[in-house]
């Protein structure tokens, strides 16, 4: 280093940097006004305060730095301390501000820190963080193993087990099971590998990421863990500290301590409140390179390493019951979740078998080493999410064994390939769930873990163990008993008879079949097209016979007995010689001159063409007949293969009782779910799409519909309202109905609201019919809730419900009695990859509407074409709907309706409308293709795209879409093209001038962060897209236009800084805003990002309010109302 960066000038760097700090959370503090700041305006303070800690860690300032850590740790959870001690926590904060300015002034004087300030300030500042170890307590852990402590310094229940959405744990916890599985590999791999860079890096984003997740959901007990993980992986990165085994050893009771914490068991929280500072106080020895701290025992850590030397000894297993209980062995699980988890663990278990025998053969197969991981990996992840923990502990072991084996610490030894079979075979024995063998069953488990035990030491297990893990059941035996133990025993796989007609298909296979029968749909329209053809040319040909029999016949009656008469004046006289035969007459021979010849040549031309166009037309009959059976054969052929796709409708009416319990519970109402036609099948897809907008429809009826108790009790109803949830078959369509008996829908309320909403004007309001006024509750931003809540009033849900629906080619209605109830009709399609439309023409293209959105082909008359203002009226009976020219509505340009035109009334967001079309071409048999990612067709009026018989691509009209704002824009001037163009120039109409649902797109390699961000921004009504990783977003980016982006910076494949360059490289989003969402909250990555061209900067976790109003900041609110 030059004497210009001496070790005086880097200290003066520091305190100047370090006072510049402290004065801007100085200011903080102390507004202006003299008010003690809310907790929101001091969260990010600790942002300052992490640089400043960092700087004084690197520079030797322990005290420093542990008075950051304090306030960096206050700041951040600043809205977890009470209320009623905030403003005690603010003077703290105030009085440790102080005592670092007091220790820099001394420092930048050459003195040293005051270790009695340091102290004082640290004591003053204890006790408002839920569940935080006291200063008495982290500095006792040094100097005393079993940390001893009183009860005041104990963390609470609720910082142990805390009140986290079920929701949010369904995702979280699988999740957080994966980082923990991570960090028990890679340690495994650095105690291998010590110098392995890559997988210090990788342990050190997983602790990062595992702490972010827990922060973001509310676990803070998991972050405050794994945080100084990684911060001590972080000094390991700077060569601060070094990889001994004391730090592998914290890390390891740190993964087993979350491990207790994620199973929620309120019997652990008096152990875990000794335990949890006790792993966060070595951990953070270790941070600081105090690595001589002696080891901690808990209890946990004796739970994660089961004993099983212990269990396999008989007299041992009263002992080892606690740990290998029968709730532990047999599990108490839900029979539907049980009966697809036990044909998918089977085929697990089949695919292990096989390639462990594959493997005993070639050892050195990496591709088999790979697919037995990956089967392992993938059964313990299923286990642990069914609640199967035994076989995801026991699994585990296998998948870190194969994983040892994948990257090269291990090898495989003759012998192994046995003891992993033993272990696939207790597996078996485990999926039985036979409480009468649960001896037998806790034995041979446990024997099969001390194997695996010696299998990850890189031993073999001698002859003897494998005996006693793997008792021989005798084939032949004298003993009665035995043989029927013998024959109970036979179906080794635990398999009925049943089960064994039944075959796992996966759905990407059925995927493939289905699509195979659309072709072939397509290529018998085609022939059924050819064979048409054929047809016409036959008919042209008869035609053009007749033509030609016409023709003969004339010149046959012409010329075939014509004889030409002698010219005058010719002498008849015969030659000399030659006889006279005078009697005969002209008539009485036939003439074959050329005229007679060709005649009779045509005419037998003629015969053949009959006799061959009688054989053509039989052979084409018989075709019709052929085709008519093959249609048959392809519609049979589609239907088995989609009722192989078919499930229950009723699979997810478990979760609309939790939503109605959850929204009941919440608004202090008593409902019940009464459900009907559970077993109703419909394709599998459209399940899958069709929960989100049920949940809402019930959480609707919970909360707008149901009355409280007493005011029910009032109208003569019974206490506990009732929501009614009806599936059915109705042809080739599925209807659902939901009902509650409630108040019904105030229609008062919600025409005063559509006219405050610029929905329409008042005199149309009132005038329209009940069921036309109903159908406001679909627009956008529409509720009449009083306030706005969590589960109400924000105007987003049913305009969801609605495209979603109409999205599935399906359609929403609604009917509703004043204190009776509503009801909302769903009519979907059984299946979403063939379907039946209507094809018509419009100007020189052809169209598909899908059937179940027409409803009905009509003509127009003088009579019943309207005109209204600048609007083209259809009357149909008493109704009046608009009428607009399809191929103009397509185009968005202005035109208008020639009453000759047929008319195709269609069912649209806002109501039946009339398209006007040049021709109908029948209805047809489609197979719909998706449009992909064509950024032409994001906002079009297509839903997807079919092949005609005469290979032509076809548009399928999504008729939800007809009636976009640009589309009202171009129909509304139908009838007044001057008017329009008016328009036109000064931009459009006030009234339809909104914003759009704005479009963003979080990136985050976190399923946690993904999820409970991107509920946040739903929930407040904006269309959020998530990527997965950096490059992941890219493509996306790509392919959709956003107008907000948030990006974490820590992300496999890209990281955030350079997917702020690539996008600010690229035209399409250089002036895109891009958020930065990351728990580095470093003052370094925050101007490194903001220099690349990221907009903003944010720290996690992050708060909702604060969230919104950072969105809103960029793209504005959700939803505005019309002017």
């Amino acid at each position: 280093m030059s004497a210009e960066f001496d070790s005086d000038n880097l200290m003066e760097i520091f305190v100047a940097e370090a006072v510049d700090g402290m004065a801007e959370i100085k200011r903080a503090l102390h507004p202006v006004d003299g008010a003690v700041p809310s907790p929101q305006l001091l969260q990010e303070q600790y942002i300052v305060a992490h640089r400043i800690r960092g700087a004084a860690s690197l520079y030797g300032f322990s005290g420093i730095a542990r008075l950051s850590e304090r306030l960096e740790s206050l700041f951040e959870q600043s809205q977890m301390i009470a209320k009623a001690d905030w403003v005690r926590a603010v003077d703290a904060m105030r009085e440790i501000v102080q005592g670092v300015q007091l220790q820099l002034d001394v420092i930048g004087q050459g003195g040293g820190e005051d270790q009695v300030t340091v102290d004082r300030c640290l004591a003053v500042s204890e006790g408002f963080l839920s569940g935080e170890p006291t200063h008495q307590t982290v500095a006792s852990a040094g100097r005393d193993s079993s940390v001893i402590q009183t009860a005041e310094q104990l963390p609470t229940r609720e910082y142990l087990v805390p009140d986290v959405d079920a929701d949010v744990l369904s995702y979280f916890v699988p999740e957080a099971l994966e980082y923990l599985d991570a960090i028990d590999g890679l340690v495994r791999t650095l105690q291998a590998h010590p110098g392995d860079d890559d997988a210090i890096y990788r342990l050190f984003r997983t602790a990062h990421t595992l702490k972010g997740s827990g922060y973001t959901v509310g676990f803070t007990v998991i972050s405050d863990i794994a945080y100084p993980m990684e911060e001590c992986m972080a000094a390991v990165q700077e060569r601060r500290i070094q990889l001994t085994d004391v730090l592998f050893e914290g890390f390891t009771r740190g993964v087993g301590i979350v491990r207790t914490v994620l199973r929620r068991e309120l019997a652990q929280v008096p152990q875990l409140q000794q335990d949890v500072p006790a792993v966060i106080g070595l951990l953070e020895q270790l941070r600081d390179g105090k690595a001589g701290a002696p080891p901690i025992q808990t209890a946990v850590v004796a739970k994660v390493e089961i004993q099983a030397a212990v269990a396999i000894a008989p007299d041992a297993e009263e002992e080892t019951s606690p740990v290998l209980s029968a709730e532990y062995l047999i599990p108490q699980l839900d029979p539907e979740v049980l009966s697809y988890f036990a044909p998918e663990a089977q085929e697990y278990l089949e695919t292990l078998e096989a390639n462990l025998l594959r493997l005993d053969k070639n050892v050195q197969d990496g591709e088999l080493i790979n697919q037995l991981f990956r089967t392992a990996h993938t059964l313990k992840g299923s286990a642990y999410t069914v609640g199967f923990q035994s076989i995801g502990d026991l699994v585990h072991h296998i998948e870190d064994f194969m994983g040892a084996v994948r990257d090269g610490h291990l090898a495989v030894q003759p012998g192994q390939t046995d003891l992993l079979l033993r272990s696939v075979d207790v597996v078996r024995v485990l999926m039985r769930r036979d409480p009468a063998a649960l001896a037998a069953t806790r034995q041979r488990f446990a024997a099969a873990l001390a194997e695996l035990k010696i299998l990850h030491e890189g031993g073999v297990p001698s002859r003897d163990a494998a005996v006693v893990a793997d008792p021989v059941i005798p084939v032949m035996s004298s003993s009665a008993g035995n043989k029927e133990q013998a024959s109970q025993a036979k179906p080794a796989d635990g398999r009925t008879a049943e089960d064994r007609e039944v075959i796992r298909v996966s759905r990407d296979r059925l995927e493939r079949l289905l699509n195979l029968v659309g072709e072939l749909v397509i290529g018998r329209g085609r022939l059924e097209q050819r064979l048409r053809v054929l047809e016409q040319l036959s008919q042209q040909v008869l035609a053009c016979k007749a033509r030609l029999v016409d023709a003969v016949q004339s010149f046959e009656e012409k010329h075939t007995f014509t004889f030409p008469s002698a010219p005058a004046g010719v002498s008849e006289t015969p030659a000399p010689g030659v006889p006279v035969v005078s009697d005969f007459g002209s008539l009485e021979f036939d003439k074959y001159d050329d005229f007679n010849i060709l005649a009779r040549r045509i005419s037998e031309v003629t015969a053949d063409i009959t006799e061959s166009m009688s054989q053509l037309s039989g052979s084409i009959r018989r075709s019709h007949e052929d085709m008519s059976q093959l249609q048959q054969l392809t519609l049979g052929m589609r239907d088995e293969i989609a009722r192989a796709r078919m499930v229950p409708i009723g699979t997810p009416f478990t979760r609309f009782r939790r939503a109605i319990r959850e929204i009941a519970r919440a608004s202090g109402k008593e409902v019940s779910l009464v459900t009907s036609g559970e077993h109703t099948e419909v394709d599998t897809g459209i399940v899958e799409r069709l929960v989100d907008p049920l949940v809402h429809l019930v959480r609707n009826a919970v909360y707008h519909g149901i009355e409280p108790a007493g005011i029910r009790v009032a109208k003569g109803k019974p206490a506990v309202g009732t929501v009614y949830l009806h599936a059915a078959h109705r042809g080739n369509s599925i209807i659902i109905e939901v009902e509650d008996d409630g108040a019904g829908l105030d229609l008062k309320r919600i025409r005063a609201k559509a006219v405050s909403l610029g929905l329409a004007r008042s005199e149309q309001v009132q005038a329209m019919p009940d069921s036309e006024a109903l159908k406001f509750i679909f627009a956008p931003g529409f509720s009449t809730a009083d306030k706005v809540g969590d589960q109400a009033g924000r105007g987003v849900g049913l305009d969801v419900v609605k495209r979603a629906i109409e999205g599935m080619n399906g359609h929403i209605d609604v009917e509703s009695l004043p204190g009776v109830g509503t009801k909302f009709t769903l009519d979907l399609p059984l299946t979403l990859l063939i379907a039946t439309a209507l094809m018509v023409g419009a100007g020189s293209e052809r169209y598909a509407i899908p059937l179940p959105n027409v409803r009905e082909v009509t003509m127009s008359t003088a009579g019943s074409l309207q005109q209204m203002g600048e609007r083209a009226m259809l009357q149909i009976g008493e109704e009046a709907i608009d009428l607009y020219s399809l191929r103009h509505l397509l185009r968005r340009e202005i035109g208008t309706v020639d009453m000759a035109m047929p008319v195709v009334v269609v069912r649209t967001v806002s109501g039946p409308i009339g398209l006007a079309v040049d021709e109908l071409l029948g209805r047809q048999e489609i197979v719909i293709k998706s449009l992909g990612t064509l950024r032409s067709m994001e906002r079009s009026c297509f839903g997807g795209a079919t092949i005609d018989p005469e290979g032509r691509v076809v548009l399928v009209v999504d008729t939800g879409r007809l009636l976009s704002r640009e589309s009202r824009d171009s129909a509304a001037m139908l009838a007044s093209p001057d008017s329009a163009a008016g328009q036109q120039e000064t931009g459009h109409s006030p009234e339809l001038q909104e914003h759009a649902s704005a479009a963003i797109l979080l990136i985050d390699d976190s399923l946690s962060i993904r999820k409970f961000v991107g509920r946040m921004l739903e929930n407040a009504g904006y269309q959020v897209d998530t990527a997965v990783d950096g490059e992941d977003g890219l493509r996306k980016a790509s392919a959709h236009s956003y107008r907000l982006i948030f990006t974490d910076l820590e992300m496999p494949k890209l990281n955030g800084l350079e997917v702020i360059q690539a996008l600010r490289s690229r035209p399409q989003t250089q002036q895109t805003p891009i958020v930065v969402m990351t728990t580095r909250a470093g003052d370094k990555h925050r101007q490194m990002a903001i220099n690349i061209g990221a907009s903003a900067y944010i720290a996690k976790p992050v708060e909702e309010r604060a969230l919104l109003q950072e969105v809103e900041r960029w793209v504005g609110q959700a939803t505005t109302v019309r002017k």
